[in-house]
């Protein structure tokens, strides 16, 4: 006859032990160790980009500050050179409006006529020009008149009328283009009751000559 057999379970759910090798209250604390661990790890690494980073920035910052003046002084530099280059360009005309008549007056002394004297050479200025606003509505866009024509004035005496007439001709030449055109007014020509040659009256004459007007483009 078998008898049956009873198994008594006298141990408590606390006190059961797991079959792993590894206890569970020894592995939770480790892993939150180890987590721990890794947080300050990332964050070092983070902390340390950041400090990589903003280095960085710095330093493009600086450059940028460096070459941003650097930037606006080739632009001030630039703009001193194109003003200097307009003023030189202004000066330019000016000079190529300067009268050369030297050369033209030195030439009308080798072609004076032997029977012509001189008392009086002169270039007269250019009238003043008008400042005053237009009475216009509208300003005008330049001047309508020349502003720039001026008159050279031949006085003196001579005893006839042939020696001033081979002057005049002689000025009409090419070599006098420069100094006079072919503009011109016999202002006088009469006898001189104060002056006599040899117990002969001689005769007094004024030239006005329009000389060229003047050109403020440089020639190429």
């Amino acid at each position: 006859m078998k008898t049956a057999s009873f198994h008594l379970n006298l141990l408590k759910e606390t006190e059961r032990l797991s079959s792993s090798p590894v206890r569970l209250r020894v592995l939770l604390p480790l892993l939150a160790l180890l987590s721990c661990v890794g947080m300050v790890v990332w964050w070092g690494a983070l902390f340390t980009q950041l400090l990589v980073v903003k280095s960085q920035a710095q330093s493009i910052e600086e450059d940028i500050k460096t070459k941003t003046k650097g930037h606006s002084e080739v632009l001030s530099r630039q703009a001193e050179v194109r003003e200097k280059t307009e003023q030189l360009r202004q000066l330019e005309f000016y000079r190529a409006g300067v009268r050369h008549v030297g050369e033209s007056l030195a030439l009308l002394a080798e072609a004076m006529p032997l029977r012509v004297q001189l008392t009086e050479l002169s270039i007269v200025p250019p009238p003043p020009q008008n400042l005053k606003p237009p009475g216009a509505r509208f300003p005008l866009a330049g001047p309508t008149e020349n502003v720039e024509t001026q008159k050279l004035v031949i006085v003196g005496r001579t005893t006839k009328e042939t020696p001033v007439q081979a002057l005049m001709e002689s000025l009409d030449g090419p070599e006098f283009a420069a100094l006079v055109t072919k503009a011109r007014k016999i202002k006088s020509f009469r006898q001189d009751a104060a002056s006599q040659n040899g117990g002969k009256r001689l005769l007094s004459f004024e030239i006005e000559y329009t000389m060229p007007e003047r050109k403020f483009a440089c020639e190429k």
